[in-house]
């Protein structure tokens, strides 16, 4: 008796693969699934660790590559934003806190930031704040990210900057989506 093929699931498609036991090579076991699209097909395959990052999600016309800091205190969090958004194309810096993020920005030009609500010696908010008196360009191109902040303060964040906080855990390909809906 044969058993039926099994399914792989990816984060965002399910790929049907026949699998033959007996080694019978009928047509219907020969089929191949439908190819994904070349982006979907990126977006799963780097996610789930089967291609290098030697490929990039990014559009043709956005190729030009995009320098990004990510500015959270937990090691962790700033690991794997890193190896996703690397693996998605941009050039990543990570920093540690607001004085580490605010050497940072004094020395180098980012087309945008991440950044943590929750920081050890000052709240994203204000560095925030901070941040846009050293370089106005960045006012549109910083997405802010939390896990531990409360709701006042992420409405508050969506009150004077019009931008609505990531809650920790998300899902990484919405982080890339903002990113690209913010022009970064």
């Amino acid at each position: 008796m044969r058993s039926p093929s099994p399914i792989f699931r990816f984060k965002r498609r399910s790929v049907a693969v026949p699998v033959s036991v007996s080694g019978a090579t009928s047509p219907q076991e020969r089929r191949e699934p439908k190819p994904m699209g070349p982006r979907a097909r990126l977006n799963d395959m780097h996610l789930t660790g089967l291609v290098d990052h030697t490929e990039s999600i990014l559009e043709p016309e956005e190729s030009r590559t995009r320098h990004l800091l990510v500015v959270d205190d937990d090691p962790g969090v700033q690991d794997l934003i890193h190896d996703v958004l690397s693996g998605a194309g941009y050039r990543v810096e990570t920093a540690f806190d607001s004085r580490e993020a605010m050497e940072r920005i004094a020395e180098k030009n980012y087309d945008g930031l991440v950044l943590d609500l929750v920081l050890p010696a000052e709240d994203g908010l204000a560095l925030y704040e901070r941040i846009l008196e050293l370089n106005p360009y960045l006012r549109d191109r910083i997405v802010f990210i939390s896990g531990e902040a409360r709701e006042h303060q992420l409405k508050r964040v969506t009150r004077r900057t019009g931008v609505k906080v990531l809650k920790k855990p998300f899902n990484i390909l919405d982080l890339i989506r903002v990113l690209q809906d913010r022009g970064v």
